[in-house]
């Protein structure tokens, strides 16, 4: 089978790691593979070091920007990758890659299309919001499949019109691997990790606001990732007189190591589809407090809490969990379940690649 996966960024986060994981998988099949991103970093340099046979393309031209003579020259290139290699599958991840990457797919291949939250969900600008719902009714019958990552955005699609019989979507969850980190020997201090990168629409601001105000000043926060937004975060730190104990760690490639020292894995931001971050927690068998908003609430239920982007709320939940270690352990083990039960990578590679087939079989 050739496959064709586009997404706008090749640096990492949630979507990134998703396709990483399909790759990945679509190579140990003996499938042909190309890769096309707007830009270079850690998902194209990876997939180059552990898989030479993958065609990577870098297209500088897709950008996450809007621009008429970009986003015209990202089609027509991208239109000419797709007739010279004639995919099974053109798999588009990402709003902006979404968007190109379907009027480029027009009459040549079946295209799907994985929504990592839709450019309306709950918290962007009722301007913005109406724009991406007409682009995605215009590009629906472009659409061969929609996979949505949580229930969320898909009962969001069907409210908005966008999946129906002749265009319809299914809900794959994300999912990670199994992995087992030992506990740090060195761990002096209850903490808190946070892995998510420095930028709309994450909120670590609220975070650091938050610790200043907890009663327990031996409690330290673990904030792995980078982005526009770092250095506002470092200065709210110092100003607060608490940058001893808050730790920006930068990008790192081995989040779960992190989280096997913590006590509680957290995530504030302003909207979310069905964040990997959370799910790596799930696995790590840790408590979750994260953000009540688009598909979080799917991750978390008897094994943490979901919070308003209150300081006072979320101080009120990390004191609970810190003052009381059964509480604390009850849920890391409910975590566990849960990701066992439905967010393995195993599973989501499945129905990922039983709906390749069934796309296949429609295109016959």
């Amino acid at each position: 089978m050739k496959l064709v996966y586009v997404i706008t960024q090749g640096g990492w986060g949630g979507a990134q790691a998703h396709v990483f994981d399909l790759i990945s998988s679509a190579v140990q099949l003996n499938n042909q593979i190309w890769i096309i991103c707007g830009s270079t970093g850690r998902l194209t340099d990876e997939i180059k070091h552990i898989f030479p046979k993958v065609h990577v393309i870098v297209l500088d031209d897709l950008c996450r920007e809007v621009s008429f003579s970009h986003d015209l020259k990202a089609v027509m290139y991208l239109r000419r990758i797709f007739r010279r290699v004639k995919p099974d599958i053109i798999h588009l991840h990402s709003a902006k890659a979404g968007i190109i990457g379907r009027i480029a797919a027009y009459h040549i291949s079946p295209v799907i299309y994985t929504v990592h939250g839709w450019a309306f969900t709950t918290g962007v600008s009722k301007k913005r919001a109406l724009l991406a719902i007409a682009v995605e009714r215009v590009l629906q019958p472009l659409t061969a499949r929609y996979i949505c990552v949580s229930k969320f955005d898909y009962n969001l699609g069907i409210k908005k019109g966008l999946m129906n019989k002749r265009h319809p979507g299914t809900v794959i969850h994300n999912g990670v691997r199994k992995e087992v980190f030992q506990h740090s020997l060195i761990k002096k201090h209850p903490t808190i990790v946070m892995a998510a990168r420095f930028d709309v629409p994450k909120r670590q601001d609220l975070l650091i606001r938050a610790l200043e105000k907890i009663s327990d000043k031996s409690l330290h926060l673990i904030l792995l990732g980078d982005g526009p937004k770092l250095l506002a975060c470092q200065e709210l730190a110092n100003n607060l007189n608490i940058e001893n104990r808050v730790h920006f760690l930068g990008s790192v490639t081995n989040v779960r190591e992190y989280y096997a020292d913590a006590d509680i894995v957290m995530l504030i931001s302003d909207y979310e589809a069905l964040p990997i971050s959370i799910i790596e927690g799930l696995a790590s068998a840790k408590p979750i407090i994260a953000s009540n908003v688009g598909g979080i609430n799917e991750l978390i239920q008897n094994n943490g809490f979901l919070v308003a982007n209150s300081v006072n709320e979320i101080v009120q939940c990390v004191q609970l969990l810190l003052e009381n270690r059964n509480l604390r352990n009850d849920m890391g083990q409910k975590s566990f379940e849960m990701f066992q039960n439905e967010y393995t990578e195993r599973k989501m590679l499945s129905k990922t690649f039983n709906l390749y087939n069934s796309v296949m079989q429609i295109k016959r």
